[in-house]
This record gives structure tokens, sequence and C-alpha cells, in this order.
């Protein structure tokens, strides 16, 4: 009754579209400002700081150790990784991924150099001094490798138009639990996503009890029509603390999309429906969100996935697709 009485107040449809505006603005300069906070180099050494940069800096070593005929190369991302695992010692952090994957980078640099007779520059003394106390590691596969077209080609030679165009997205599922291992095979399709400089910057989070369940449809958008009582939940995220410079504001959000279009391809081929919910909420309930869920400060939530094993029959809408010619062209 009162809505009814609000509209029919002059302008209300501007001053609607004021309200909307304000609210518009507000949240893009709490984005602004969520950005400058948590970014790469907006803060004190941090362990979080320290893995993405490793990650970024031996990906541009990799680009080195990629070419054909290699000249000497990387003494500036030499520097910056002895300076990470010098600050992983100095802070005692527990050993992880990253600080394997730094010291297998640098004796596999030691290893190049070597085989060139390049042992006279500074950056082959640099890392030979540094690893003289012979840290323990886990090796990990880095540096580069001859990929040849023989050893895949076949795998290559699939119906992909057929299997994409047999995908939709699904809004009522089987009753049939989510089985851990499909969950854990979609998963590990989709860590071979391409993302920026290798930063592995996304995360999925399986939403697996019914208090979070609830979390999900408390802010999840556009669920009315859904399955709720056999729809399963998985949130991805992208870390800002993974960004190193302004310009990339906007490159957690394709490495989230991405991320995303693998995992729903990945849960496909598994017998797994899905379809992706716009996480379109206010900078606040965003921040609520994250907390319910005990998600770190620095992510953004990208997208909330519904999925179920596919039922005997679904109804779907036809969400037909534009003709080519209005979206492909030639400049």
């Amino acid at each position: 009754m009162i809505k009814k009485i609000i509209k029919k107040i002059p302008g209300y449809v501007n001053l609607i579209q004021f309200y909307n505006r304000i609210k518009l603005e507000k949240d893009f300069k709490r984005d602004k400002s969520f950005f400058l906070k948590h970014y790469m180099y907006s803060k004190p050494i941090t362990k979080e700081k320290l893995q993405y940069e490793i990650l970024f800096e031996i990906h541009k070593l990799e680009k080195g150790f990629s070419v054909i005929n290699p000249r000497p190369f990387g003494i500036d991302k030499i520097k910056k990784i002895i300076f990470n695992l010098t600050e992983y010692k100095k802070n005692n952090y527990e050993i992880d991924f990253e600080y394997n994957l730094a010291y297998s980078a640098l004796h596999e640099y030691l290893k190049l150099y070597e085989e060139k007779k390049w042992i006279d520059r500074e950056e082959y003394h640099l890392v030979k001094d540094f690893l003289r106390d012979k840290p323990s590691f886990n090796k990990i596969p880095v540096g580069a490798f001859d990929y040849y077209k023989k050893d895949f080609i076949n795998d290559t030679k699939i119906d992909y138009d057929k299997f994409i165009s047999s995908r939709r997205s699904i809004r009522n599922f089987s009753s049939k639990k989510l089985d851990e291992k499909d969950i854990i095979k979609a998963i590990n399709m989709s860590i071979k996503t391409p993302t920026a400089c290798n930063r592995q910057m996304c995360k999925i989070y399986y939403i697996e009890s019914e208090k979070n369940k609830k979390i999900i449809e408390k802010y999840g958008q556009g669920l009315g029509l859904f399955d709720l009582k056999n729809a399963n939940y998985f949130v991805i995220t992208f870390d800002i603390s993974a960004n190193y410079f302004i310009g990339e504001r906007n490159q957690g959000w394709f490495n989230a999309g991405l991320v995303t279009m693998n995992f729903v391809n990945a849960l496909h081929s598994l017998g797994i429906g899905s379809c992706c919910i716009q996480f379109g909420n206010s900078f606040k309930e965003e921040i609520d969100f994250k907390k319910y869920l005990n998600i770190k400060e620095s992510e953004r939530i990208a997208v909330i996935i519904t999925c179920g094993y596919y039922d005997n029959v679904m109804r779907i809408p036809y969400s037909s697709r534009k003709p080519i010619y209005d979206v492909y062209s030639k400049r």
C-alpha cells in the first residue's frame, strides 16, 4: 500500500534514478579503495604477497628458459626471488608450494647457466652463493620443455562443437549427492586454466553445510526458479593481492571468468549440470557474505555456481544465440 502511494509522488522515477546513481557511485568508490588497500604493493610483507610475487617472477623467468637460443637473462627476477625466500626464512613461514617452486627455479637456473658455460656472470654467483646452504625442498617442474605435436594432437580430435553445444544452463537437478571424486576431478581440470602470469589468483569454494547453503540462498540473485532442494553450490573468487599495478584492476574478473567456464565444462563432462549466478550485490553485502563463509578479506566474489547431476528430464529456456554476423567481423 505504501509503495503504491510513493509511486504516485511527482518525479518518483527521477528520484529513484538519482538514488540508484548515488548507490552506484558509492560502490565504485569502495571498489577503488578496496583495490588500493589490497593489491600486491599496497602493504608490508605478508606471506600471501610473497607467494604471488614468487609466482609472478618465476613466470617471467620461465619466458627466458623458453627462448630457443637464450642469452644470459633474469638477474632482476633472481634478486626478487632470493629476497622473497630470505623473507620466508626471516618470518619463519611454513614451507609451501611457492617456496618449493622458487628453490626449484633457482636450481634449474644454475643448471642452465652451467650448461651454457655462463658461470662468470653475476647472476650465476648470486644463485650459487644463495644455494650454498643446500636447503631442503620438494622439487617441482619449472623452466621450460619441448612440447611435441605428436604427443597431444590425437587428444584434440574430439567434436568440441558438439560437446559445448550439449551444455546448457540447468535449474533442476537429480537428487544424487555429488561424488567427492567428481568434484576433485573437475577442480583439477579447472586448475589448468590460463591465468595472468601464472599467478593463479582464483579459488573455488564448495558450499557443503546446510547453514552455508542458506547464506547462498539469501544473497544469490535469481534463484527463485531453481530446484533448491537438490542444488549444490560453488563460489568462485579472485584475490586482489595478486594484482601488481592499477592496469590490472579488472584482471581478476577476467581470470575468474576463464576458471568458471573451464569449471562448468569440466562438470558437464562428468554428467553434472550447472548454471552461473551473477554476484551483483552491493559492496556491503559482499563483505557480509565473505564473513559468513569465512572467505579472506582480499578476495572478491566473482560468481556463484549452482549445480547437480543431470536428471532424466530438465526444462530449460531456448536462450537462442545471435547469428554469427552479429558477433564476428573483420577490421
